[in-house]
């Protein structure tokens, strides 16, 4: 996957999705803190850079998802205190559906329902 550097102002355009990761495909996880990682991508640009989740804690996925510096996250699953602590710090969260391909998910943000 191809990954550029980004001043953090432009990375709030990009689109994070937590991932699960079989051999070389990622999927949308169904769970938020045991997910393989977060793949972040440029929408417009359709760059992408995978950040692994080695702890698959819940702190550490969050901080994860803020260290990134993305302002949009698709999951399958977020649990109230989680989506609460990420929208607090400006984090537009969408759920999504685990049967549609990253690409569809990114494509598709801004019609996905709300967390």
């Amino acid at each position: 996957m191809s990954s550029i550097a980004l001043p953090p102002a432009d990375r709030k355009r990009w689109i994070a999705v937590l991932v699960a990761r079989t051999r070389r495909k990622a999927v949308l996880s169904p769970f938020f803190a045991k997910s393989d990682g977060l793949l972040v991508i440029d929408p417009y640009s359709h760059a992408r850079e995978f950040r692994r989740n080695p702890e698959r804690t819940t702190e550490a996925t969050r901080e994860l998802i803020l260290a990134s510096g993305i302002g949009r996250l698709v999951c399958g699953f977020i649990a109230k205190p989680d989506r609460d602590a990420l929208s607090a710090r400006g984090i537009d969260i969408r759920i999504g559906s685990c049967a549609r391909s990253i690409d569809a998910l990114v494509r598709d943000f801004e019609n996905l329902p709300s967390a």
